[in-house]
């Protein structure tokens, strides 16, 4: 009994390694797929930049201008998402009561005492 208990738990454990080597294989895949000219970039050493040039093996990153420094491919850690330009977006604005007119007078009215 115990043995087939062991045997099942080394079978799971190996699925999960199978299916995790899997998913990782697709995550550095697409992230080799995304290393294009001018995408910006976050190396291995935490250096952030523009590619100018990509070739089989390495690719050269513009850290500020007139700065090229030449990677290995593989030292890509992140390709960076251009942000959403917020300027763009138009967001509904809550409905607001209508403003009190600059006379001088509070819009409240005041109880006064008999």
């Amino acid at each position: 009994m115990d043995s087939i208990l062991l045997l099942g738990l080394v079978a799971v454990f190996g699925v999960f390694v199978f299916l995790n080597g899997r998913k990782r294989k697709a995550q550095i895949a697409q992230l080799e797929s995304s290393v294009v000219i001018g995408a910006n970039v976050i190396m291995l050493g935490g250096i952030k930049g523009k590619i100018v040039a990509v070739s089989d093996s390495s690719v050269v990153v513009e850290t500020t201008p007139g700065t090229k420094i030449e990677f290995v491919r593989a030292a890509v850690r992140q390709v960076i998402e251009p942000e959403l330009d917020t300027s763009q977006v138009t967001a509904k604005k809550p409905t607001a009561k209508p403003a009190a007119k600059a006379t001088g007078k509070s819009t409240t009215a005041k109880k006064t005492a008999k």
